[in-house]
């Protein structure tokens, strides 16, 4: 670039010098407009003022990047709270009672050998995780695999269940957790008005809970019966 101005420069001097009374050769005439077009162009850009925007792209630039990473952190939103941390700490610590225990156990029978329902293999209080056929226990072995079967009532219980219980009230909970099942619980008339706070209410939605296939059942209407005596009980 700067070898081309210094022969334009030449070239023009050469040609105010000479002038046309000599003439330049055509090259040399070429290369004398293009180095005069070439000059003005250079000289008029170092008169031009520096376009604002040019001016502040460095400006600019570095005021997007402390947009985009301020100094502070945004602060993270809190956590959602885990599905375990649901119930009422109160109750942690109750576990169905005998008089729960009886209602199941009246409820379901008792069989020492295994039996099939439904394609399903049974045995004891209703037990089907390790039935299995031609299985065979003694009394014992059925209570322990029923509070075994229990244990899941009562965690859903615990869970779902969010004021305060006495023992009653939880092991009546519990045998009718066992009986519909935990889907259908969480979706009960008992659990809607106790967690609503309404005691009294919850022992009589019991009540609706008796039917199956649209039709009420003698069997369920007796057992919601003894469920809502002992949530009614004092402990």
């Amino acid at each position: 670039m700067r070898i081309q101005l210094f022969i334009w420069l030449l070239l023009i001097v050469l040609g105010a010098a000479i002038g046309d009374r000599y003439g330049l050769p055509g090259w040399a005439r070429g290369l004398t407009d293009r180095g005069f077009s070439s000059i003005e162009s250079w000289f008029g850009r170092l008169d031009e003022p520096i376009p604002a925007d040019e001016e502040n792209d460095e400006s600019d630039s570095s005021a997007e990047d402390e947009a985009a990473s301020p100094d502070v952190e945004p602060t993270a939103s809190a956590p959602e709270p885990a599905s375990g941390d649901l119930g009422n700490a109160a109750n942690a610590g109750l576990r169905v009672n005998d008089a729960g225990l009886t209602i199941i156990k009246a409820s379901e029978g008792l069989r020492l050998e295994a039996y099939n329902a439904g394609g399903q293999w049974l045995i004891g209080y209703g037990h089907s995780r390790t039935a299995t056929v031609g299985m065979t226990i003694n009394e014992s072995e059925a209570e322990k695999l029923l509070r075994e079967d229990v244990r899941a009532s009562e965690d859903v219980v615990k869970k779902i269940v969010l004021v305060p219980l006495n023992e009653n009230q939880f092991s009546a909970l519990v045998s009718f957790a066992y009986n519909l099942g935990a889907g259908a619980f969480s979706r009960s008339t008992v659990l809607d008005a106790l967690n609503a706070g309404d005691y009294t209410q919850a022992a009589d939605n019991f009540r609706n809970h008796n039917k199956g296939g649209g039709e009420v059942i003698p069997h369920l209407v007796e057992r919601r019966e003894k469920e809502r005596a002992l949530f009614l009980a004092p402990a």
